[in-house]
């Protein structure tokens, strides 16, 4: 698949006009993992965003006393990977990909500078990063209370 069709379909950029695409596509990296094949460990300094264009990625949080739990599975045109670029912090999952699993990567820096760059778009990029952030946060959370629930034998 093309970038600039991963690049369009993604929520990440949703709701930029066409004519913000051509000038970032240089800035994406593809990438291709196999089955059951580590794009990031939890610990792992953060640097990159991805977006995924095909297959799929399972989100693995481990969750002490419990064990690794996946806490969400990703699809086309998902991204993730976006807490590190807002804090830059150590990555608080692991990533592992499904079979065929092809994604775009952009790098921290390469990310800031965009946004730096494209400012009139920066305010619809960020809150749609905050609203991918607020939806896995509430879906997190309900997993969580779940998890305690049944610990607690309810």
């Amino acid at each position: 698949m093309e970038k600039i069709e991963i690049l369009k379909q993604t929520d990440l950029f949703k709701g930029l006009p066409l004519a913000f695409f051509p000038g970032v596509i240089s800035l994406f990296e593809k990438m291709s993992y196999d089955k059951r094949e580590t794009i990031f460990q939890e610990g792992d300094v953060g640097e990159d965003i991805y977006i995924l264009g095909e297959g799929g990625v399972s989100i693995i949080l481990n969750i002490p006393g419990v064990g690794e739990e996946e806490v969400a599975i990703l699809h086309p045109y998902d991204f993730f990977g976006e807490m590190a670029i807002i804090d830059g912090d150590v990555r608080s999952a692991t990533a592992i990909a499904h079979k065929g699993t092809e994604l775009l990567r952009i790098s921290r820096k390469d990310f800031l500078s965009l946004i730096d760059e494209k400012a009139p778009y920066a305010t619809v990029i960020l809150e749609n990063i905050i609203l991918k952030l607020s939806i896995r946060i509430r879906s997190t959370s309900d997993k969580l209370n779940m998890f305690y629930l049944m610990d607690m034998g309810v």
